[in-house]
């Protein structure tokens, strides 16, 4: 299921990799930890780009969350029981929010 789709995540995210068999590639670079072998613990330049070209990815899916969260019930506990409810609910908020940006993109 998870083939259909690139992985977009951040280093909140690490038991991903292990859990789901994912490939290393869908995380950043992390720094290395400081220790007596390595003194020197920042992250190469091609590794800084890499991590600055994943981060302008993931902030446009970061963006459209907060957009649909906006909807405050989508936000908030939800205590209804019911998974389809929930389901719809998240889809009625996208489509505002997706509604909102082409509006707003046909005003510019």
């Amino acid at each position: 299921m998870l083939d259909l789709f690139e992985l977009l995540a951040d280093l909140g995210y690490l038991g991903l990799v292990a859990d789901y068999d994912l490939p290393p590639q869908s995380l950043p670079y992390r720094k290395p930890r400081r220790s007596k072998k390595r003194p020197d613990t920042a992250l190469t330049h091609a590794q800084r780009t890499e991590n600055a070209a994943h981060a302008r990815r993931r902030v446009k899916v970061e963006h459209a969350i907060s957009g649909a969260k906006r909807l405050g019930c989508v936000a908030q506990t939800c205590r209804n029981k019911s998974a389809s409810f929930n389901d719809r609910l998240l889809a009625l908020a996208c489509g505002i929010w997706n509604w909102h940006l082409k509006k707003r993109k046909e005003a510019i």
